[in-house]
C-alpha cells in the first residue's frame, strides 16, 4: 500500500494486487478515495485498469468483495479499454460491523467472450486504520 495526496489535499491509498494474479494484459491498481472504516459508512474506491496490449480490449469486469461486504452499484460492468489506454471504475464498499481476522480479499476478473484476460486479488485489510 502507498499513500498519496490528491489535488484537493485528501489522502488516497493505493493498493497493489497480490502476487497470485493474471496481470500481463491488464495491470490493475486499487485506490481508496476516502476514509475507510468498518460498519458505519461506505468507502469509495477506484479501480484503475491499464491495457498493456496494442489492441482494444472489450469485455466484462467482475468485482467480488470479501464475504459479508456490500458493493454498490454492482458487481459486473461492461468495459472497453483502448490500446495501451487506461480506465477507472468507481464503486463503494460497506464493511460488516466485525471484520474477519484473516485477509479480506477483493477479487477482480476481466474476461471477453473467449478467455480470462486478468484476475487480481487485493487485501483490503491493508488500508484499514490501526
Amino acid at each position: 500500500m502507498t499513500a498519496l495526496t490528491n489535488s484537493e489535499g485528501k489522502e488516497m491509498r493505493v493498493l497493489f494486487p497480490e502476487d497470485n494474479g493474471i496481470v500481463k494484459k491488464i495491470s490493475p491498481l486499487l485506490q481508496s478515495l476516502g476514509p475507510f472504516s468498518s460498519g458505519d459508512s461506505p468507502a469509495e474506491f477506484a479501480l484503475i485498469l491499464k491495457n498493456n496490449t496494442k489492441q482494444r480490449i472489450e469485455g466484462w469486469l467482475t468485482i467480488t468483495p470479501p464475504s459479508g461486504w456490500q458493493i454498490a452499484p454492482g458487481r459486473r460492468l461492461m468495459i472497453a479499454i483502448r490500446a495501451l489506454g487506461t480506465i477507472s471504475a468507481e464503486f463503494y464498499l460497506l464493511t460488516p460491523a466485525r471484520l474477519d481476522p484473516g485477509p479480506n480479499l477483493l477479487r477482480i476478473e476481466i474476461g471477453d467472450k473467449k478467455e480470462l484476460l486478468a484476475r487480481a486479488d487485493f487485501d483490503l485489510k491493508r488500508p484499514l486504520p490501526g
